[in-house]
């Protein structure tokens, strides 16, 4: 039946505008307005009351971007940290690249093409939050990204809260043009990426009433291992962060040996070039710690118009992207015996402990004559770790649009959709337990596919997703006032949504030792009614008001409106601006909908009660012996980087977000050629859906409403033994652990959030120039964050300002310079970002502040934060020959290393070289 309704929707949208079409006597050329993002009124003038960035084709040539994430990244109110398919391999969304304004998350920021929604990744990243894979999109088809820096609901509907990323294709093109590139880091020679494009257009809509535009692209991006870039690591990484790098594993094949908590001897058979200075056997594994992940892509790219008649025009775009990123873990290793392993169950909700295996007395591998503790790694089959992550999406539409007397009209409908997959190997918790205890697994020995393959399951995540929506708007002249028109927009949406995010039945059912799993399902439909209006009332003064009304399936409906309003003080040369919003997001399906909680586990979090244990053992082992130094890393991360198993519920109870943004600024002209835009922003999100912030609720172990949410093991016989040989190294010590190992901790959404975000855009353009010197353009872009902060709902105040701590630096700025002549054209960027401490909020302050890390790290010279950082990139490009462009960009010319972060993992930046070449027959 709801297909049948779509259709009967459909058919009438479509017999409407088809009528009324007939009758139109509209001159053509009313459908050379321009429609701007964040408006729905066509107009002649681009700018708006809203403040929106433009990135043209030109300069995201110039930039080297490859993809449409580098591309992003050079706009300074994006998220730099955001979720990439490169290093994510453990997230509920590996496979997948997403975008972020503000730094209000993916689930905030609407990502458009050409206007209209993009389909969802497959899969929820956090299994919570949907967001549009930016890698499906195709960069060489853009013509420019418009960024949207305001609140734009009234306009968009949900999703919009933070702002719009509207990518535009190229229309009109004619001929066939190939390009490719190549680029490559130099010293070391890694982050190779290889991109081939073809396009290809006919027909002029003019003088032939149609145009068909096909465009290909195919990316590949090269992987290598920690034993590729171990060269390129600064010294103080593995002096201060991880003193066990790139030194041979204990976790070793044959292994070693275990008599209760203390590693005794090697498995025999362990060859001496094996053995560290303290005996115990040892494996390189750097070859095989992939730390850079390879991957491929195709995305493909039609659209076609066709002039009906002189005031209507038919249109269609079809897309399709298939991505593949290739992940490999490490063989699976045993280690730390008198550990269990912990992993949350969410049919049971309840975690799981599984004891590790020991080898018995009688073991060929067991020469100590006793039940044994085992330090092994599985290297039987090394092509068995692959766990690569796919995903597929597409977009099918096609629609009418064109005048009516003095309107504009439009109408669309469409399909939109994904499938993605991650796949992986895990150790099975009963069969693996069962093989290596019982001998049927031969240490060291010759193990069948057989059995390897029952120790070992494959498992996955599948999910999909689609959306059937149409929609239908028009645009006009209502009336005059004595300024000058007053015109409006009215449109309507409805869609169709259906999601299902599903882990294999062997994660659901928790065989699978350490791995979590998710089970969302459902469906929804959304309606949307809109409304705009744009009056100039009086002589260089114009108001816009624009308002939406959404009504989703399950929650009650919501009205978004937006003022705008825009003053041009001094005609041509000074103009004030600014917006008034209220937004809202509609939950998704992955946050009520859920039939199996989220399972999983919170990676690299401070354990406040055994942080600062965990670093006194550390630094007194890692000036022990070579075994010393393995365990040193090891207790660390049991207490400073700790995966904490977790469950997150969906709640059908929560309700939408809502929030209230405002701009002003101004837009001044002093002399031609010279344009200077600044305006202020802020973003007030509440009853925000999220769940309560890790390190919050750590910090509040044992208050009311708290200490049911956490479980912990007692402390561990290898916690007892590392301190122990801590206390043996050094008598006067005395170390101890405060507490055990974290084993539960419980979560749901809630709509219990509230965030603030605000800062301050600057944005210059200009340029000089005559027929003799060329022309010169100079471009400063910044974004001055001023508040980054988030509720506290026990005190019932905000928390304080997160802006200059970890990730959230104070200003983001990029100054460009570019020279053009005849056929030659040359430009620098300038891109800046401060410093930044080490600490994420106040919760983490006691291990992460500045005087924090110094008494526990004592690092000497090494600062305890993030020092600011320029990166300099040089471009140049020739059209010397027919039909032909050659280019060269340097990423990073001056060569300048990340700068020193004592927390992070380590960031090899190199300089890098791209030759292209794009020929146009």
């Amino acid at each position: 039946m709801r297909n049948c309704k779509f259709s009967a929707v459909s058919a009438a949208v479509f017999a409407v505008v088809a009528m009324s079409a007939q009758a139109q006597t509209a001159p053509a050329q009313q459908l050379e307005r321009v429609e701007v993002t964040g408006s729905n009124i066509k107009r002649l003038a681009a700018e708006t009351a809203s403040p929106v960035t433009v990135v043209g084709r030109t300069e995201i040539k110039q930039s080297g971007a490859n993809t449409v994430r580098q591309v992003l990244d050079t706009i300074t109110s994006t998220s730099t940290n955001e979720l990439t398919d490169n290093g994510n391999s453990s997230s509920f969304a590996a496979g997948a690249t997403g975008a972020s304004l503000r730094g209000l998350g993916k689930g905030a920021t609407l990502v458009l093409l050409n206007g209209r929604r993009v389909a969802y990744y497959a899969l929820a990243d956090g299994a919570k939050e949907t967001f549009v894979n930016v890698d499906s999109i195709p960069a060489d088809a853009i013509e420019r990204v418009e960024v949207l820096k305001d609140g734009a609901s009234a306009v968009y509907g949900s999703d919009a809260m933070a702002g719009v990323i509207n990518i535009i294709t190229r229309k009109d093109y004619q001929g066939v043009g190939i390009s490719a590139n190549y680029q490559t880091g130099i010293e070391p020679s890694l982050q190779k990426q290889m991109t081939a494009s073809v396009v290809g257009g006919f027909g002029n809509l003019t003088k032939d009433r149609f145009n068909v535009l096909l465009n290909a692209e195919f990316y590949k991006r090269e992987g290598y291992t920690l034993a590729d870039a171990l060269s390129s690591y600064h010294p103080y990484y593995k002096q201060i962060v991880s003193p066990a790098l790139g030194d041979p594993s204990l976790i070793s094949y044959p292994g070693n040996l275990f008599k209760g908590n203390t590693r005794t001897k090697p498995v025999a058979g362990c060859p001496a070039s094996q053995l560290n200075a303290a005996g115990a056997c040892t494996t390189n594994i750097n070859d095989l710690n992939q730390i850079y992940d390879p991957a491929k892509r195709v995305n493909l790219f039609a659209s076609g118009r066709f002039l009906v008649s002189d005031s209507v025009e038919a249109f269609a775009e079809a897309s399709y992207s298939k991505t593949e990123t290739e992940y490999l873990g490490l063989p699976f290793g045993l280690s730390a015996p008198g550990t269990q392993y912990k992993w949350f169950d969410g049919n049971s909700k309840k975690v799981q402990l599984v004891n590790k295996p020991l080898i018995a007395a009688n073991n060929p591998a067991n020469s100590l004559g006793v039940p044994a503790g085992l330090e092994y790694r599985f290297m039987d089959d090394l092509g068995m770790w692959a766990a690569p992550a796919e995903a597929t999406q597409y977009r099918v539409q096609a629609g009418l649009k064109g005048t009516f007397g003095n309107w504009d009209w439009e109408t669309v409908i469409g399909r939109l959709g994904a499938d993605g997959e991650k796949n992986g190997v895990g150790a099975h918790r009963t069969d693996f337990i069962n093989a290596v205890s019982s001998g049927e697994y031969k240490i060291a020995g010759s193990n069948s596919a057989d059995l390897l393959n029952r120790m070992f399951r494959k498992h996955s995540l599948n999910g999909s997703n689609s959306t059937n929506f149409i929609d239908a708007k028009v645009s006009g002249e209502l009336f005059s006032l004595p300024a000058g028109p007053v015109m409006g927009a009215f449109g309507v949406e409805h869609r169709e949504e259906n999601v299902k995010i599903k882990s294999s039945e062997n994660l659901l059912n928790a065989e699978i030792i350490g791995n979590g799993s998710v089970w969302i399902e459902g469906d929804r439909k959304l309606d949307a009614a809109f409304a705009e209006v744009e009056a100039p009332l009086f002589k260089g003064f114009t108001a816009n008001a624009a308002v939406r009304y959404d009504k989703a399936t399950g929650f009650e409906g919501h009205m978004s409106p937006k003022l705008g309003l825009r003053y041009e003080v001094l005609p041509q040369m000074l103009m004030l601006r600014g917006t008034l919003s209220e937004g809202f997001r509609a939950p998704n399906i992955p946050e009520t909908l859920g039939k199996v909680g989220l399972t999983g586990f919170f990676n690299n979090t401070v354990d406040p009660k055994r942080c600062e244990t965990a670093t006194q053992i550390r630094d007194i082992l890692k000036k022990g012996n070579a075994n010393d130094v393995q365990d040193a890393t090891a207790a660390f991360n049991s207490g400073c980087l700790v995966s904490v198993p977790a469950m997150i519920s969906a709640n059908p109870n929560v309700k939408p977000e809502l929030s209230r943004s405002a701009t002003v600024g101004f837009v001044f002209d002093p002399v031609k050629n010279l344009s200077i835009a600044v305006d202020y922003y802020k973003i007030e999100r509440r009853d925000e859906i999220s769940y309560r912030d890790p390190a919050y609720v750590l910090d509040r172990e044992g208050d009311a409403g708290y200490k049911d949410l956490i479980a912990r093991v007692p402390v561990s016989g290898t916690d007892q033994a590392r301190a122990d040989r801590a206390n043996q190294l050094d008598p006067t010590a005395n170390v101890s652990w405060k507490a055990g190992e974290l084993v539960t901790l419980l979560l749901q959404y809630e709509n219990f959030g509230k965030t603030e975000s605000s800062g301050i855009d600057v944005d210059i353009k200009g340029q000089v120039g005559n027929a003799e010197f060329g022309t010169l353009r100079m471009g400063l872009s910044a974004t001055y964050a001023l508040t980054a902060r988030e509720w506290d709902i026990e005190a019932n105040s905000y928390r304080p300002n997160r802006v200059g701590l970890r990730n959230t630096p104070r200003l983001r700025s990029i100054f460009s310079l570019a020279w053009a002549k005849n056929d030659w054209t040359t430009g620098l960027r300038f891109n800046y970002t401060s410093a930044t401490k080490l600490n994420d909020s106040e919760a983490d302050e006691s291990s992460w502040s500045e005087a924090a890390c110094q008494a526990r790290l004592k690092p000497g010279a090494y600062p305890c934060f993030v020092e600011s950082y320029v990166r300099t990139d040089l471009n140049v490009s020739y059209r010397g020959f027919k039909g032909l462009t050659l280019s060269l960009n340097v990423g990073n010319l001056l060569n300048n290393p990340a700068p020193i972060n004592l927390r992070d993992t380590y960031s090899i930046r190199p300089r890098t070289v791209k030759v292209g070449a794009e020929y146009r027959f």
